[in-house]
């Protein structure tokens, strides 16, 4: 069986999930051909530069307004099939790279692309199967096309949306969760990384996933948090922000915090700091939602943009697996959860109940099914 993996790099969740099921399939299924693809880079630069960008833009720098083209677009209206036609144009380039490796079955990470396959496969152009992917916590309309064999969900409650508000068959809903790398759900000794990380295993301890933040605004909120949680360990991760870490590696020495707080540029192994710590403040996108859960990790939510952010951020409220962090008083409510550990306790213990595991070979599965009823 050949598998092609669309992905795009509007957020790096799709590419993290895209990962996942190929690390997955290579490691259960080796004679099982296997590419992943950014679907984006494959139309073309200004295509990718337009999506891609445009999100980025819109996301960070205007998000009320992206936050409304959001909602506009989740209902059949002139704006929503704007959308959708001008990714469908974009379809006959995506052919090609379908064309150059023939794959039996297409999983796609992005509504974009499932829109276009939607509209290769009506043509005729192509017969390929297709899994689409919602790697998010809640569904949305740009998602819903004909002639998609399967839709993945990121948990069972969003089905009833599909069905009821979207139209979409039972039969091709399946709940199995969002990829991500086994490191996230495999044992692990809290012990171990401390003394790996020079961290202590009994102090309460904070992650903060900062790279996405915006540099003020992670600056003004590491300082409230570190100046009245004094007895508090804090991991302070800022990706690849190079100008973020210089200022906090600035601030850090200028509060004599030095010894509570360890600060990290981009990681590979953000799964040892999940496991140890007893809280996250983040940014809710889907992936390091997941990932959070799979660790048990309870999420306080740092500005959530409208859109499919403050869906996820409402769906873990709702669960009671998250809190949504007030702009002037997040490090006093993040103090507040520290010191109240039965709550804390159960939002751990509501974050596992969230948690779907083997989501990467569940989908692999599914492929081969879809694929063998196929042949």
């Amino acid at each position: 069986m050949r598998i092609l993996i669309f992905t795009a790099s509007t957020g790096g969740g799709h590419k993290r999930a895209a990962a996942a099921i190929e690390a997955k399939i290579k490691s259960i299924s080796p004679e099982t051909e296997i590419k992943v693809v950014d679907a984006m880079k494959a139309i073309g630069k200004v295509y990718d530069k337009t999506v891609c960008g445009g999100y980025h833009f819109m996301a960070t720098k205007i998000p009320k307004v992206y936050g409304k083209c959001y909602r506009i677009t989740d209902r059949k209206n002139l704006v929503y099939k704007a959308v959708m036609s001008s990714n469908t144009m974009m379809a006959k380039k995506l052919l090609e790279t379908i064309d150059e490796y023939s794959p039996d079955i297409v999983i796609i990470c992005h509504p974009f692309v499932t829109t276009m396959i939607s509209k290769l496969r009506r043509q005729g152009k192509t017969n390929v199967k297709a899994i689409s992917l919602i790697t998010d916590y809640d569904a949305h309309r740009t998602y819903i096309v004909p002639k998609i064999d399967a839709y993945v969900l990121a948990e069972p409650q969003m089905a009833d949306k599909l069905i009821n508000t979207y139209g979409v068959d039972e039969k091709i809903i399946y709940p199995l969760g969002i990829p991500i790398f086994d490191s996230f759900t495999q044992p692990f000794s809290k012990e171990e990384i401390c003394k790996r990380e020079g961290l202590d295993p009994n102090v309460p301890t904070v992650l903060l996933m900062a790279g996405s933040f915006g540099v003020t605004g992670v600056l003004d909120f590491y300082k409230s948090l570190a100046e009245k949680g004094k007895d508090l360990q804090f991991i302070v991760i800022t990706g690849r922000n190079i100008k973020l870490f210089g200022h906090l590696e600035k601030l850090i020495d200028d509060m004599g915090m030095q010894d509570n707080t360890k600060l990290l540029y981009f990681v590979k192994n953000v799964q040892d700091y999940m496991h140890i710590s007893d809280l996250i403040v983040t940014k809710p996108g889907g992936l390091t939602v997941t990932e959070s859960l799979a660790c048990g990790l309870p999420l306080a939510v740092y500005s959530a943009f409208p859109g499919q952010e403050r869906d996820n951020a409402d769906f873990l409220v709702r669960e009671n697996a998250a809190v949504m962090l007030d702009s002037k008083k997040g490090a006093e409510q993040i103090i507040d959860l520290l010191n109240s550990p039965e709550r804390l306790e159960e939002m751990k213990k509501n974050c596992r109940k969230l948690s779907i595991a083997d989501s990467a070979e569940n989908i692999f599965r599914l492929a081969q099914k879809i694929y063998s009823e196929n042949e």
